[in-house]
C-alpha cells in the first residue's frame, strides 16, 4: 500500500556503448545501481568480472577540484544575493545536454587559469603584508632611536650598545650604568614591561659595562636595516600602501568574474557527474564485448528508461530485462513511497522514523488524518490558522523553493485548514473569543480532555487493528489475532462498557461488553498457549500478555497532551491580550499594538513548534508502535549533482 512497485533490472550493452548508457541511466534519475556479484551465484561470475580500471576518474575529480576551489574563491570576493532573492530566483532548469554544451563552449579553463593567478598574487600579498607588518611593529618599537645602532661598531675610543631590560630593573640598572666613570645613558622608550636604552662607555671599561649587563640580563638589539628606525618605517608604509593598492585593484578585478559563477556551478554539475559516471562502472559486470549493469527501479519508470536509452545508445544498442524481484532480496529491495498530492507532503514524518520495508505497509495515508487532526487541535485559533494559510500560500506562489523546502511548505499548508477548523470550534481568534464556541478553552476543559481521549482511543484501536490485517497477511495468524485483532476487540468493548454506563446503563449492551472483553482476554492466554511448543510456557506468556493492558493506560493518557498544548497555548494567548489591554487608549495602539505583535509572534512560534513536536511524539509512539516495525531504506539512484540546479525531466512524468 502507497508502496511503489519496484522491478530488478537487468541492461546489456557492448562496451563501446558503456558512457552512453551510463548517461541515460543518469538522465533518469530514478535507477539505484548494484553490484549484480551480490545478487546472483557464483556460476555466473565466472564469464563476467567486476574489475575495471578508474581510467578518467582521477582525471575528473582533479578537475571538480579546481573548479570548487575556484568557485569557493570567487564567492569570496563577490556581493551575494539576499536569502529573498535567492527564494525568488530559485534554481535553474537545465537538460543533461543543455548543460554539458554550456560546459563545452564556456571559457572554464580560463577563467579558472586567471583567477588561480589572482589568488596566488593575492597570497603573496598577504604573506608580503604580514611579514611588513611584523617589521612595522619591530621599527615602531624603535622609531624614537635617531641613529642607526649599527654605526656604534665604528667608535674607537667608546663602546656602544643598545639593548633592553625588564622594567622592573630600570632604577637599579641606571644606578649602576651611572656609576661607572664617563659613561653615557641615554633612555630610547619605556613600556609596561621593557625599558631600552643606549649605553656609552670607554673602551677600556667595556668588561666592566658587560658584567653590568649579564648583571640585569640586557638583550641587546639587532638591527638589520642599514637607515634609521624612522627612515626605515616610511619605506615599509610605503610599501603596505602599494601592496593595499595592489590587492584592491585585483579584488576589483575578481568582481569583474561574476558573471562566471553560472559557468563555475555549471562546470561543477558536469564534472560531478561525469565523476559519478566513473564511479558507476565499477558496479558493472564487465565481459570481453559486453557489459552487464542491475538496479532496482520502479516498474512504471520503464518506458521512460526506455526511451532515453533509445535516445543515447539507440534502440539495437541495448537489451532490457524487467524482472519480478524474489522473495530472498526483498531485504535488499530499496522503497519508494507513492501516496496522493494530499497525502505526499506527510511522508516526511514517515521518512524521519524509518523507512517501510519492501513487503511492509507505508504508514503515512493511516497517519495522515490524525496527524491533521492533531495538529489542529494542539494550535487551535482562527487567526493563528489564517496567518498560516497566508503564509504557506504566498511564499509558495512567490518563492521558488527547493524540494525539499516546498513539501515542508505545503504540510503547513495543509494543517493550516485544521488550525482554522479547530479555531472555529474553539472561538478564539488571538486569544479574543468569537461570538461562536463550539468548545470553550476555560469553560469545557473536561469535555476537550475526553475528546482528546476518544481520539487517542480511535488512534489506538485503528493501529492495533492494521496490525491484525497486516500479520494475517503476512500469514502470521496467531500473532495476528493476540497483538492486533483481540486488543483491538478488548479496547471495544471497555469503550461500549464505559459509553453504556455514562449513557444508556442497558442490562444487555453491558453483558455483550463484558462477553467481548472477557473472550477476549481469554482468547489471548489460549491461542498464546496453543501456538507455543511448551503449553505452560506459553498460558505463562499468554497472562503476560495480559499484563501489557497497562500500556493502554499510558498510551490513552498521552493523548491528553491535545487538550493540555491546545488550552495552554489559548490562556497564553489570553494573558497576552490582558496586558495589552492594560495600556490607556492613546498607548493601547502604539506601543501596546507593537507588543501584541512581539508576543503573539512568540505564541505562535512555540505552539507551532510544540505541535508539530508532540504530534509527531503521538505518531511515533503510540500509533507505530502497534503495527508499524519500519527498517527499510530509500531509493538511492544514480543521478546527478543537482547542487546549483535542477535536471530537467525530458520525458514529462
Amino acid at each position: 500500500m502507497a508502496i511503489a512497485k519496484m522491478k530488478q533490472m537487468t541492461l546489456l550493452a557492448e562496451q563501446e556503448n558503456k558512457d552512453s548508457l551510463l548517461k541515460a541511466v543518469q538522465e533518469l534519475q530514478k535507477l539505484e545501481m548494484v553490484e549484480l556479484s551480490t545478487l546472483e551465484e557464483s556460476e555466473f561470475l565466472d564469464y563476467y568480472s567486476t574489475d575495471t580500471a578508474p581510467q578518467k576518474r582521477v582525471e575528473y575529480e582533479e578537475k571538480l577540484k579546481e573548479i570548487q576551489a575556484t568557485l569557493n574563491f570567487l564567492n569570496q570576493h563577490i556581493s551575494q544575493p539576499g536569502m529573498i532573492a535567492k527564494l525568488k530566483k530559485g534554481r535553474e532548469e537545465y537538460t543533461l545536454e543543455e548543460l554539458e554544451r554550456h560546459v563545452c563552449h564556456s571559457d572554464l579553463d580560463h577563467t579558472i587559469v586567471e583567477l588561480g593567478k589572482i589568488e596566488k598574487r593575492l597570497v603573496e600579498l598577504d604573506q608580503k603584508k604580514k611579514n611588513l607588518g611584523e617589521k612595522e611593529e619591530f621599527l615602531r618599537k624603535w622609531q624614537n632611536m635617531t641613529f642607526n645602532p649599527n654605526d656604534l661598531k665604528n667608535f674607537q675610543l667608546m663602546s656602544g650598545t643598545v639593548g633592553s631590560i625588564s622594567s622592573g630593573n630600570v632604577e637599579n640598572f641606571e644606578r649602576e650604568v651611572e656609576a661607572i666613570e664617563n659613561s653615557y645613558l641615554e633612555k630610547i622608550f619605556h613600556y609596561k614591561d621593557e625599558a631600552s636604552y643606549l649605553v656609552l662607555v670607554p673602551t677600556k671599561l667595556d668588561s666592566l659595562m658587560e658584567e653590568v649587563f649579564e648583571r640585569f640580563q640586557l638583550s641587546k638589539l639587532s638591527y638589520p636595516y642599514k637607515q634609521t628606525p624612522l627612515d626605515e618605517l616610511k619605506v615599509v608604509l610605503k610599501e603596505v600602501s602599494d601592496l593595499r593598492k595592489e590587492e584592491a585593484k585585483l579584488k576589483d578585478t575578481i568582481k569583474t568574474f561574476k558573471e562566471k559563477v553560472i559557468d563555475l556551478q555549471l562546470g561543477e554539475e558536469y564534472y560531478y557527474n561525469l565523476v559519478e559516471r566513473e564511479i558507476g562502472k565499477t558496479l558493472l559486470l564487465n565481459g570481453s564485448d559486453l557489459f552487464i549493469l542491475n538496479g532496482w527501479l520502479e516498474e512504471e519508470r520503464i518506458p521512460e528508461l526506455n526511451s532515453l536509452l533509445d535516445e543515447h545508445v539507440g534502440k539495437d544498442g541495448y537489451v532490457v530485462l524487467a524482472d519480478e524481484i524474489k522473495f530472498k532480496n526483498y531485504a535488499k529491495v530499496p522503497v519508494v513511497l507513492k501516496n496522493s498530492k494530499l497525502v505526499k507532503p506527510f511522508e516526511s514524518i514517515t521518512e524521519m522514523y524509518s523507512m517501510p520495508k519492501y513487503d511492509d505497509v507505508d504508514p503515512t495515508p493511516f497517519m495522515m488524518p490524525f496527524y491533521f487532526v492533531f495538529f489542529g487541535m494542539m494550535s487551535a485559533d482562527l487567526g493563528y490558522g489564517v496567518l498560516l494559510w497566508l503564509a504557506t500560500l504566498i511564499g509558495s506562489k512567490v518563492f521558488k523553493f527547493d524540494k525539499g523546502m516546498k513539501n515542508f511548505v505545503q504540510l503547513f499548508h495543509y494543517l493550516s485548514y485544521s488550525v482554522i477548523a479547530w479555531g472555529v470550534i474553539y472561538g478564539s481568534f488571538f486569544g479574543y473569543d468569537l461570538p461562536f464556541q463550539l468548545l470553550s478553552i476555560t469553560n469545557d476543559v473536561i469535555t476537550i480532555l475526553i475528546l482528546s481521549v476518544v481520539f487517542g482511543f480511535i488512534q489506538l484501536v485503528y493501529g492495533l487493528l492494521l496490525n491484525g490485517g497486516l500479520k494475517w497477511r503476512k500469514q502470521q495468524r496467531s500473532s495476528s489475532y493476540i497483538d492486533g485483532t483481540a486488543w483491538a476487540l478488548i479496547l471495544l468493548g471497555i469503550g461500549l462498557l464505559v459509553i453504556n454506563m455514562v449513557i444508556w446503563n442497558n442490562d444487555l449492551v453491558q453483558m455483550i461488553s463484558l462477553v467481548v472483553i472477557i473472550a477476549n482476554v481469554i482468547g489471548i492466554v489460549l491461542v498464546t498457549m496453543l501456538a507455543s511448543d511448551n503449553k505452560a510456557m506459553g498460558f505463562g506468556l499468554g497472562l503476560y500478555n495480559i499484563y501489557g493492558a497497562t500500556n493502554y493506560v499510558g498510551d490513552l493518557v498521552s493523548y491528553t497532551r491535545l487538550m493540555a498544548l491546545g488550552v495552554s497555548g489559548g490562556s497564553i494567548a489570553v494573558a497576552f491580550n490582558s496586558i495589552v489591554d492594560i495600556f490607556p487608549p492613546v498607548m493601547k495602539f502604539t506601543i501596546g499594538a507593537l507588543l501584541f505583535i512581539v508576543l503573539h509572534s512568540l505564541n505562535i512560534f512555540l505552539t507551532y513548534l510544540s505541535a508539530y513536536i508532540h504530534t509527531i511524539r503521538l505518531q511515533y509512539v503510540e500509533f507505530f508502535g502497534k503495527f508499524y516495525e519500519g527498517g527499510g531504506r530509500s531509493l538511492d539512484p544514480f543521478k546527478t549533482f543537482e547542487k546549483h540546479i535542477y535536471l530537467k525531466n525530458r520525458t514529462n512524468k
